[in-house]
């Protein structure tokens, strides 16, 4: 089942590169990043590297309008890069390879500069995990393949009439869910340079060329479960399941925007053997296994392709476990273009965390109405 999520989390993210990868108006860029590995807690065992660098290229598309959601989120461009990182440290880091569709969003457009916001997320690959007798100082990713999520913000001008200079700085992190442990993840912090050549048309359509949307109905139901899979603490110990149910009603106040509010309900195997190996009662090791939940989210539509960021605070209906509160969740999703007496199927991923350490990673499915 592992080996499952991570084919099936492969063909998402090549999914979700091939729907956003047809437009025209591209151009392919090149760019190097010099950072530093940042720990963000304490208890890593390995030693920081002087510098980092990440060699990254990809193909950058400025989207035209065709789309009623181009014009909304002030024609973005959609963006596909890998990347090789050179954390700084072969034995105990090794290297990382990665692959991301992602966007980027105009902070400031001008005649000749812009400042952009860029978010991608896809998949990594680093060749130096964590082993208990070969490699036990890298105890901050217990997995080959895992998440890569890139942020970061860049500044753009031309140096010639063809050819434009990018600069900014941003942050490249590694984590699998805790699908392996250990899973505290990596994050690389630094500064990039790049050139690309000049997009045509760097200035802002005057509007979308698509149809204007319209939308049925402003209140609808939506609901969802998915399935993970936990290496909860013990490196190389068994997967322990992860279910969840999640239903809810939205309001989408836009074309393009929703917002979400309902219960999360959670049933994680790994706490329920926990407890029966320490000898607590079928009562207690259910509880403790049980999660409720009410949750508010905020969910942002790109065509077929949406992203959901959920956030949520338990409730004291069959919980007890000490987790820190609240927590959140990220979810990818692809919605199928077809519905069926108005109900619209749709399927993704999801990441839940307590603020910054993972819960989980879960394959979803769903319907909305």
């Amino acid at each position: 089942m592992p080996s499952t999520i991570s084919n099936i989390s492969l063909i998402f993210f090549l999914m979700l590169s091939v729907v956003t990868w047809g437009q025209n108006n591209s151009t392919y860029y090149g760019e190097v990043m010099f950072g530093k590995v940042a720990k963000h807690r304490d208890g890593l065992l390995y030693e920081v590297p002087p510098v980092s660098m990440i060699f990254q290229v990809g193909k950058v598309t400025q989207t035209d309008g065709s789309k009623p959601w181009h014009d909304y989120w002030g024609f973005p461009r959609l963006e596909h890069s890998v990347h090789f990182n050179v954390f700084g440290e072969k034995d105990v880091l090794g290297y990382a390879i990665g692959a991301a569709p992602g966007v980027g969003f105009y902070m400031f457009r001008g005649d000749r500069s812009s400042l952009l916001l860029h978010f991608a997320t896809g998949l990594a690959y680093l060749t130096r995990e964590f082993n208990p007798l070969t490699n036990p100082s890298n105890n901050a990713i217990g997995s080959n393949f895992n998440n890569t999520t890139q942020i970061k913000l860049s500044y753009e001008t031309p140096i010639i009439k063809t050819l434009s200079l990018d600069i900014g700085f941003g942050l490249t992190h590694y984590s699998n869910g805790l699908n392996s442990s250990p899973n505290s993840g990596i994050n690389v912090i630094g500064f990039h340079f790049g050139v690309k050549p000049t997009i045509a048309n760097r200035k802002e359509p005057k509007g979308s060329i698509a149809q204007p949307l319209t939308i049925s109905k402003n209140w609808g139901i939506n609901g969802y479960v998915s399935y993970g899979l936990s290496e909860h603490r013990i490196t190389g110990g068994p997967k322990y399941p992860i279910k969840n149910y999640t239903l809810g009603i939205f309001y989408q106040s836009h074309s393009f925007i929703k917002w979400h509010a309902g219960l999360d309900y959670d049933y994680a195997l790994v706490f329920y053997e926990f407890a029966i190996r320490d000898f607590q009662s079928e009562e207690d090791a259910k509880g403790k296994a049980t999660s409720t939940a009410a949750y508010a989210a905020i969910e942002g539509v790109f065509g077929n392709l949406s992203v959901r960021c959920q956030v949520g605070y338990y409730l004291e209906i069959f919980y007890d476990r000490k987790e820190s509160l609240p927590y959140s969740k990220f979810n990818f999703i692809y919605n199928i273009p077809y519905e069926i007496y108005e109900v619209r199927p749709f399927f993704g991923l999801l990441l839940k965390t307590h603020v910054a350490v993972a819960d989980y990673v879960a394959l979803q499915v769903g319907i909305e109405w």
